[in-house]
């Protein structure tokens, strides 16, 4: 009866070991696993806000774009107008008035080619904000899914239930792979 009371503290004290020594590397697992999490969220952070702020860069130069555009566009009219006066006054001096219509027509013409610039400059910059936009709202939903991973795997640590850190795991591989996506699609 001593020997089977001598094995099954022995037996127990092993397993006691065993238990111990399988909870100090789940609990190290658990760490790595959010360190690991916690670093691409802070690098998704960081991209989301940067091409955050790209978009906003974005949107003014293509604002400033288009009223550019639009007082370019408001002095052709000018011009165009008073070219049109021109042709109907029949008092004045043809020589100056041919030399007078030569000289607003080609300030006309000077303002459609600028126009034509301006215009193409500001849905460039319009393409750039759409891009960053997307990119922005990529990064911010990598984030979001990385955040929730860090909570489950550091709920796992407090609660001490392994099921947390499995479905930390699932759901922060969703936010790495998201996260790589949109690294992908900055190169």
């Amino acid at each position: 009866m001593a020997d089977e009371n001598k094995k099954e503290e022995t037996t127990t004290e092993t397993e006691e070991k065993k238990e111990k020594e399988f909870s100090k590397r789940v609990t190290q697992l658990i760490a790595l696993s959010a360190l690991v999490l916690a670093i691409c969220a802070t690098f998704s952070s960081l991209k989301a806000g940067a091409f955050s702020s790209k978009a906003i860069l974005a949107q003014n130069a293509a604002s400033n774009g288009w009223a550019y555009y639009q007082s370019k566009s408001l002095k052709e009219n000018t011009y165009k107008v008073q070219l049109d006066q021109m042709r109907l006054n029949g008092a004045l001096d043809p020589a100056e008035k041919e030399k007078v219509m030569k000289k607003y027509q080609e300030t006309v013409d000077r303002y459609k080619a600028e126009e034509k610039e301006i215009m193409a400059d500001a849905r460039a910059a319009e393409e750039t904000r759409d891009k960053s936009l997307a990119l922005n709202k990529g990064f911010a939903g990598a984030l979001t899914f990385l955040q929730i991973a860090i909570l489950m795997v550091s709920l796992a640590g407090l609660v001490k239930q392994i099921w947390f850190w499995y479905a930390g795991l699932a759901v922060g591989a969703i936010g790495i792979f998201q996260f790589a996506t949109m690294m992908m699609q900055t190169f």
